[in-house]
């Protein structure tokens, strides 16, 4: 896994809020989704009650839901991420670096642990654990997908996971942030994706 700063600066925005959308599209999109999701065994509650078991972001150490990121660059290797809350309010901001690349994270693939530097040792950000973002952010320009991560979060990496095995605490949790620029649309496709179903090449008619 290589980091490329560049891969990660920009708005994030919570998945979540696209499972409590009231948009009319999005829920189009969610009863299709539901639709496919019934036959697998995964989804025996439902698609959505399953990704919002999966895609939670409170904590013990945040009660709060997030909103989102906002990432901008701290020098040539590193990121300043500001968290922000569902309703927009700051919930803290601090310098991250890479410290380590854990080999069988989320999805069993390489996860970047970042650690912030100069937080207090109990701050429920200070660890962040994540995927890559994919596709590349610059994927929706030539029709592909909206750019999303899935991530964990954490006072400590020992919260994280076990630091002998290096095996996940939570191995279900898959909190999901989705480049904030996306549109209704791409938003909408995300969903789609996530039980493959077709992509929409435009929003279809109410």
């Amino acid at each position: 896994m290589e980091f490329h700063q560049t891969d990660w600066l920009g708005r994030w925005h919570n998945f979540e809020s696209y499972l409590t959308s009231t948009d009319p599209y999005m829920q189009a999109a969610w009863r299709d989704a539901e639709g496919v999701a019934a036959a697998l065994p995964m989804f025996k509650n439902g698609a959505k009650a399953f990704w919002q078991m999966a895609c939670v972001t409170t904590s013990i150490g945040n009660p709060r839901t997030l909103g989102g990121w906002e990432i901008t660059p701290a020098g040539s290797d590193k990121l300043c991420i500001e968290w922000l809350a569902d309703d927009g309010a700051p919930l803290g901001r601090a310098i991250y670096h890479l410290d380590r690349v854990l080999e069988c994270g989320l999805e069993g693939k390489e996860n970047a642990l970042f650690m912030a530097e100069n937080v207090a040792a109990d701050w429920p950000f200070r660890c962040l654990l994540a995927m890559e973002p994919m596709p590349h952010r610059t994927a929706r320009q030539a029709g592909g997908l909206l750019s999303h991560l899935h991530f964990q979060y954490a006072s400590g990496p020992e919260h994280l996971f076990d630091p002998e095995t290096n095996t996940l605490r939570s191995p279900i949790w898959y909190a999901t942030m989705c480049d904030a620029a996306g549109t209704l649309l791409e938003q909408c496709n995300i969903v789609r994706a996530l039980h493959r179903l077709p992509l929409w090449a435009e929003l279809p008619e109410k």
